[in-house]
């Protein structure tokens, strides 16, 4: 008996500045970290950690730490930061709050038919908008706009129909010309060399051109016709097709839609609008009429006959009761400084982890880096005839 005592599994702990953590349960695994629930030991109450490996040779967990540090004006669809730290020789980690169900899962989940209802469609298009718009405020492009960046929050903290933005790993300044300072001007080099995944990624993602907020926006139309339709329709072509899947964005067409959108095919031409109003912006550093796409997404409400109040998809017992869009004074992005200062890592290392126990949950092992002496290899020259060079980088991580 006192043997199988002695054999208990350890708890594993994460000990932050301002609390330890016990891990419970991995919740996601990429390219970049790993993401576990964890439980606060002073209270009880859960969060998320988010962890990345030392051997990264670029950190998002940094890069993530300086653009909430920069946020000018908050915005309540962030997802925040309660404090981060590292594991001395294994990881770096972030503590952030425990939200619900991210975009993508509940699309695929929910409902039978793999998309959402017009209303919950319609809904979800109004918050991200108002999401991916407050981070253009604060200056920053998004760069990799998909479902699983957005999530709900938890039916016990009354947030169940409230939508959350995730992942700020691979924000960056836009370039504009010789206006940024020589701070962001340094970050904006130091940004992972990233242009989102081949599904929603921008018609000048795909050309590997200098990118700015209407590619986050154009990004975000294509997250929001797959609400509808349940698949885009380039959805089964791959990253070897992705000159196709570019020829398809630049001729994509209402009649094309409206072959497949099944539900309500008269509100088509309507949604077809936002697409234009999207692409509208001829430099990058000019922002998309954000109020002229919110107005036109309350058009959609009349012209399909959906009800604002419908419950959504997820929680179909109680009335929709999410935050609508609000107007705000958006300025030029030049105005809002960077503010990189405290948000250092290895200010606050935790060390061993607490009674001397030591963590068994490790980030998971990236392309960049696994503890492992690198090979060296000849790097293949891209085929793709919309790249050049370095700033090539699409994805084929759909998830």
């Amino acid at each position: 008996m006192a043997a199988a005592a002695a054999a208990a599994p350890q708890k594993e702990l994460i000990r932050a500045q301002n609390g330890v953590y016990e891990v419970t349960k991995p919740l996601a695994t990429g390219t970049f970290g790993s993401i576990y629930k964890a439980k606060r030991e002073s209270d009880g109450k859960l969060f998320a950690v988010k962890c990345e490996s030392l051997n990264m040779k670029s950190s998002l967990l940094r890069q993530m730490s300086v653009v909430l540090a920069s946020i000018h004006y908050p915005s309540p669809f962030f997802a925040t930061i309660e404090e981060r730290g590292t594991v001395p020789q294994r990881f770096l980690f972030v503590v952030m709050p425990l939200y619900g169900d991210n975009l993508f899962d509940l699309m695929h989940n929910v409902n039978k038919d793999r998309k959402f209802s017009i209303a919950t469609g319609l809904h979800l298009a109004e918050q991200t908008l108002t999401a991916i718009r407050d981070l253009h405020r604060n200056g920053f492009i998004h760069r990799d706009i998909k479902p699983s960046h957005f999530c709900i929050g938890r039916e016990t903290e009354d947030q169940y129909h409230h939508v959350f933005l995730l992942d700020f790993g691979l924000c960056k300044r836009p370039r504009f010309g010789n206006k940024n300072n020589e701070a962001e001007e340094q970050m904006r080099k130091n940004a992972i060399l990233y242009r989102g995944v081949v599904k929603y990624a921008s018609v000048h993602a795909h050309q590997g051109k200098n990118l700015g907020y209407k590619d986050d926006m154009e990004s975000w139309w294509y997250m929001v016709l797959e609400f509808f339709l349940g698949a885009l329709p380039w959805a089964l072509l791959n990253k070897e097709s992705e000159q196709d899947v570019l020829h398809l964005k630049k001729r994509i067409t209402a009649q094309m839609v409206s072959a497949v959108w099944k539900t309500t095919p008269e509100t088509v031409p309507a949604f077809f609008e936002l697409l234009h109003i999207v692409r509208e912006p001829k430099d990058i550093a000019e922002f998309v009429d954000y109020d002229r796409i919110a107005d036109h997404i309350q058009k959609l409400f009349e012209k399909s006959k959906a009800n604002p109040q419908e419950p959504p998809d997820w929680d179909c017992m109680n009335d929709y009761k999410g935050p609508s869009y609000q107007q705000v004074p958006m300025i030029a992005p030049p105005e809002v400084g960077l503010k990189p200062e405290n948000t250092e890592f290895g200010k606050n290392d935790p060390g061993p982890s607490a009674g001397g126990q030591q963590t068994s949950m490790e980030p998971v092992k990236s392309a960049e880096g696994n503890g492992q002496p690198k090979k060296k290899t000849k790097k293949k020259k891209s085929k793709s005839k919309g790249a050049k060079g370095k700033n090539r980088s699409v994805s084929e991580d759909e998830g």
